[in-house]
């Protein structure tokens, strides 16, 4: 595939204006004749001098996903056509794997085939609905105003997520130094203990005995211990990378008290803010409410949306449907009647989602400062327990000599 230069040019319009700027080609002669074709006449043209770093062959960050997709709406909205356009995004792509993706697209693009085929098949990893909206948006003439909303809904699914993981980052951490503290005691610490103690520990109270069996086995079976460690965390990487485990481990963490709250108000976000994106780029009301209902996790919550849906088809009002199959507050639904009345659907949907985002960022800061001093006081009555059973060992000893 022919790679994509950036020159430098100086050039006078037609209103004997000079100009200044970069102009994509795949050569000198190409840049030349894309100028004349504008109907400017070159002075200068240089050949920008590009750095270049060896990159590993990954695929695009959720960032820079966002990043590339608002570049490219920013292009596009100040006039650059298509496939400049697509071409200068691909030049500064990092990612290698990312920027022969869109150089598919590029070349797509060139053989006639439409933006949202050619992204479909050539870069795939962005979100679902990104697809179907640029088809939505050429068919509509507004592929700017398109790409620049899912941009914006990219970015605002990436801070969500990140403020989740921020939320839960330093509890985990508090967990784990917990964790390494207690095997520490029991491997090293209780041990000796025992020694000093002996063999004899028929006086001592049942935790004591209890306590001291698991340290001197633990001591004694390290490698296995740490096997079982190794394995524990294994295992949760395996949760977090096979697909139909982590939806069984969404499915009890949303049934948890506190923690159940915090996914409920960041499913019923996610699913306003998607539709009132749809609807406010003309998507109709069954199309917009079947992308927002992809976006949702496997869950109850999605059930009640495929039955929006086929109650959609059926000619019932959505606020009617909404109240019979999901969880929606009366405001909320009351939200909803006004705005199918009035023809202010995306606003009152963007309205709803802006009224449980803050519910959800309240949520995930009562949910980090319980988690915080949860985490604390489990690793404390571990260790209190463990100094308690070694005192009441060391007591017996003592009472048994005199």
């Amino acid at each position: 595939m022919t790679d994509v230069r950036s020159y430098r040019y100086e050039a006078l319009a037609r209103d004997g204006s000079r100009t200044r700027a970069v102009v994509s080609a795949p050569d000198e002669k190409s840049a030349f004749r894309r100028l004349q074709s504008e109907g400017l006449t070159v002075l200068k043209l240089a050949e920008v001098e590009i750095k270049h770093v060896s990159l590993s062959k990954r695929n695009l960050k959720p960032a820079e996903r966002v990043l590339v997709i608002r570049q490219l709406a920013l292009m596009l909205e100040a006039g650059v056509g298509l496939l400049e356009a697509l071409e200068t995004v691909a030049a500064g792509i990092e990612a290698e794997k990312g920027r022969e993706q869109f150089r598919a697209v590029v070349a797509a693009l060139r053989q006639g085939d439409p933006l949202g085929k050619a992204m479909t098949e050539h870069a795939p990893g962005f979100p679902f609905y990104l697809y179907s909206m640029i088809g939505i948006g050429e068919a509509a003439g507004r592929i700017a105003d398109v790409l620049k909303d899912a941009a914006d809904q990219m970015a605002y699914e990436e801070q969500l997520r990140r403020d989740f993981v921020n939320a839960l980052t330093y509890p985990a951490f508090l967990l784990s130094a917990g964790v390494l503290a207690v095997l520490f005691i029991f491997t090293q610490v209780v041990p000796r203990f025992a020694t000093m103690i002996g063999d004899d520990r028929s006086n001592m109270p049942a935790i004591s005995r209890l306590v001291l069996g698991v340290g001197t086995a633990a001591s004694e079976n390290i490698l296995l211990v740490l096997i079982g460690l190794g394995g524990l965390i294994a295992g949760g990487i395996l949760v977090a990378s096979n697909p139909a485990a982590r939806t069984w481990a969404y499915g009890v963490a949303h049934g948890t008290p506190v923690l159940g709250g915090v996914l409920k108000a960041r499913e019923i976000t996610a699913w306003s803010r998607l539709t009132a994106f749809a609807l406010g780029n003309g998507v109709p009301l069954l199309q917009a409410a079947t992308l927002s209902r992809e976006a949702a996790p496997e869950g109850e919550f999605r059930r009640s949306l495929g039955s929006l849906e086929t109650d959609l088809r059926a000619g019932v009002a959505i606020d009617a449907s909404l109240a019979q199959h999901t969880r929606l507050t009366p405001m909320d639904i009351s939200l909803i009647r006004t705005g199918a009345r009035t023809g202010a659907l995306a606003r009152m949907f963007g309205f709803l989602a802006d009224s449980y985002d803050a519910k959800l960022r309240d949520q995930i800061k009562r949910f980090t400062s319980l988690m915080e001093p949860v985490a604390i006081g489990l690793i404390s009555v571990i260790v209190g327990v463990v100094a308690l059973s070694l005192v009441l060992a060391l007591s017996s000893v003592y009472d048994q000599v005199l």
